[in-house]
């Protein structure tokens, strides 16, 4: 980890996306391990991109409680079940193969019933959860976390909205709701790469960017010195 000064105090510096999925591991056991301990689960709302499968293929070579994880999604998109592009696909790859996890405590989005039917199928699954213990974030160059966009606007009161016009393929998405994957003890928000650096940039100047809007009991910025 590295100080710089002018940052955040909430924003922590690491020298590789590696670093940052080391710490993102051991901080994720040890807020488990407080969790199980206190309300008897662990639930973890998880991102997709490459630094948080960093973090997944980490977790797969870990021994915890793993019988009292719950696995979410942030988002996901509306594609077949076993296609490569889903975040689902890519996390079973790197992670929930392993078979720890019971399958019933892993709650995907059935996006491949089309944005509607599966966004009401993962309110009636997440609205059975006051607050999530850790939500993961990634960032897009364009300032975008989850499905949310800049500029998209959503319905404010929905813990799960539907996106018919995503900037990159394909078109329709689903999301938690800033309002939802606000309603977290811990939001980690992991930002790698000097492609982010721009968009860094202007989130650190005052851009309204859809990553700053979701802010939970605590937030963590865990950047790595290329993204700055």
């Amino acid at each position: 980890m590295t100080e710089i000064n002018g940052l955040p105090s909430d924003w922590i510096v690491f020298d590789s996306p590696d670093d940052v999925a080391d710490y993102v591991v051991e901080h994720l056991l040890q807020l488990a391990d407080d969790a199980i301990r206190a309300r008897g689960r662990f639930t973890l709302v998880t991102a997709g991109g490459t630094t948080p499968q960093l973090c997944y293929q980490r977790l797969a070579q870990q021994s915890a409680d793993w019988d009292n994880w719950h696995i979410y999604m942030g988002d996901e998109r509306c594609l077949p079940a076993e296609d490569a592009e889903r975040n689902s696909v890519s996390l079973t790859q790197a992670w929930l193969f392993q078979g720890d996890i019971p399958e019933k405590n892993i709650h995907f989005m059935p996006t491949e019933l089309g944005a509607e039917l599966a966004a009401k199928a993962y309110r009636d699954t997440v609205n059975r959860i006051e607050t999530f213990d850790v939500v993961l974030l990634g960032m897009g160059e364009d300032g975008h976390t989850a499905s949310l966009f800049p500029g998209h606007l959503h319905p404010e009161a929905d813990s799960v909205v539907t996106e018919h016009h995503s900037p990159k393929p394909p078109p329709d998405r689903v999301s938690l709701s800033y309002d939802r994957l606000s309603r977290s003890r811990v939001v980690l928000k992991l930002i790698t790469g000097s492609g982010k650096r721009e968009a860094v940039k202007q989130w650190l100047a005052g851009a309204d960017f859809p990553i700053v809007r979701v802010q939970g009991q605590t937030t963590r910025v865990l950047i790595d010195s290329a993204a700055l």
